[in-house]
């Protein structure tokens, strides 16, 4: 998963117990003077202390996070197909036991309830969508035999029968989440996800899913059910978090706390303009060019990145927004950039779908030197990160108007990969992500770092965009990249 990473540090404006005191303070005030201070804290941009963050929320609350209820929208709708669909397999060693690998599993839906949540619509609440949990025992393992001659054979033969998992329909009132260990031994064992993504995306499964996996399984070295490993082995606790205390916190947020004001903030700075209008052909099938990047553009783009005191990803940012703005003869162009959604240090261990997806406009690079466009991209950038937590349904649909947003909308966007380079957990030999052959957008820019390089492509969708005009962005972005890698 893509994410803008490397956000500045913040400023410091108070002392940092500055927000507990006040936290501490607005309890034991009347309702109508917290409110009144709620107010004066808004007008000074102070309203961030009083909002703590997700926390573990009393009872059982069953809110879906504002991405959960839009998805489950479009779902009812018809719109119910595998462009919603995340999937992911795991390749281990073939020591690895089969039946320790799906217990693993098993433990793994006991401490995260996402892969235990059905959704559906609470009439009683006004038709609004609710979160219910089953018990572990919801989620089955399945499990399937093959051949395969080698440990990358296996990850092929898993790949292609992940693929046809993935592709079958999803009923959101069971838990939307399909489970397979694969045992091709003597070449491997394999676990294959294959999830809606109302219930988590493959970041999660690859951050979150994995290492637990690997931790339970003690390396790949367990040979018998009993011996994943002790009990304090395993994440949880009362006090973990839950993907439905981070939803009731977005809505009790979004109300009236940090995200209502990020949300303000975030349309007071857009302009509608911005957005790019494409066509909107309905056909998600996509296709992608393969970029032809130097090896000297990774570390030329590092330089500027150090240079400028911002990160990889404003860099590759500034080079792409203005290649489309300057390609659609604009001033700036609106592009959403792909993140993970866990810059809360409180969402690290929380398994879902948190993505988001931040509006950043970049302007055309005309009459700026490439300093000077790295540096207002870099400043418009943190200024989007800095509002994090508002959902981009929230924001894009009051920059646009419209109801019923889903990421696709932004036309434009850009992910990078920063992760692939990091080793693999002990006991896991590989990793495939399933492509189910979509483009998430009309043009989106897809690259990923490894070995101190750049590489990746330009994906697109016919549909919409005409393949020579795709040809010629694509042309643009690498020279761009070059350009900027060599400080022209």
């Amino acid at each position: 998963m893509g994410a803008a990473t490397g956000a500045p540090a913040a400023v410091p404006d108070a002392a940092p117990d500055v927000g507990a005191d006040l936290r501490a303070r607005m309890r034991a005030l009347s309702p109508a003077k917290r409110a009144l201070l709620a107010a004066q804290l808004a007008e000074r941009g102070l309203l961030h202390y009083l909002d703590s963050g997700p926390e573990r929320a009393a009872g059982d609350p069953d809110a879906v996070t504002v991405k959960q209820e839009a998805l489950w929208r479009l779902h009812a709708g018809g719109d119910d197909g595998d462009f919603y669909h995340a999937g992911i397999v795991f390749r281990f060693g073939p020591r690895t036991d089969p039946r320790a690998l799906a217990a693993a599993v098993s433990r793994a839906a006991e401490r995260h309830e996402v892969l235990r949540s059905a959704y559906l619509a609470d009439a009683s609440a006004g038709g609004s969508v609710r979160v219910r949990v089953l018990d572990a025992g919801e989620l089955p393992v399945r499990h399937l035999s093959l051949e395969a001659a080698d440990e990358d054979g296996a990850l092929r033969r898993a790949v292609e029968s992940a693929l046809a998992d993935g592709r079958e329909r999803f009923c959101l009132d069971r838990p939307p989440v399909r489970c397979r260990v694969i045992d091709a031994r003597p070449s491997a064992v394999l676990l294959s996800v294959v999830a809606h993504d109302i219930a988590c995306d493959r970041y999660g499964l690859r951050t979150v899913l994995l290492p637990e996996l690997c931790s339970e399984l003690g390396g790949g070295a367990a040979e018998e059910p009993g011996a994943v490993g002790p009990e304090d082995r395993q994440d949880g606790g009362p006090e973990q978090l839950r993907l439905r205390d981070v939803a009731e916190w977005q809505r009790e947020s979004a109300r009236s706390g940090l995200i209502a004001e990020q949300a303000r903030r975030r349309a007071r700075v857009l302009r509608a303009e911005t957005v790019l209008a494409m066509p909107d052909h309905g056909d998600r099938a996509g296709e992608r060019i393969v970029l032809r990047i130097g090896e000297q553009v990774g570390p030329g783009l590092a330089r500027v990145a150090r240079a400028a005191g911002t990160t990889l990803f404003a860099v590759v940012l500034a080079a792409w927004g203005s290649v489309v703005a300057r390609f659609h003869d604009r001033d700036e162009v609106a592009v959403g950039c792909c993140t993970s959604g866990r810059h809360r240090p409180e969402l690290a261990g929380v398994l879902g779908n948190l993505a988001n997806t931040l509006v950043v406009p970049v302007p055309a690079a005309a009459g700026r030197s490439s300093a000077e466009l790295v540096a207002v991209t870099r400043d418009r950038l943190v200024e989007a990160l800095g509002d994090g937590d508002a959902p981009f349904e929230t924001v894009f649909g009051a920059l646009t108007g419209r109801a019923g947003v889903q990421d696709q909308d932004i036309r434009v966007r850009l992910t990078l990969d920063e992760d692939d380079g990091q080793a693999l957990p002990p006991g896991c030999t590989g990793v495939a992500d399933l492509d189910f052959g979509h483009a998430k957008s009309s043009l989106s820019l897809e690259l990923t770092t490894e070995d101190a390089g750049v590489r990746g492509s330009l994906a697109y969708r016919p549909a919409d965009v005409p393949q020579q005009r795709a040809r010629e962005l694509a042309d643009l972005v690498e020279r761009r990249l070059t350009e900027l890698a060599s400080g022209t």
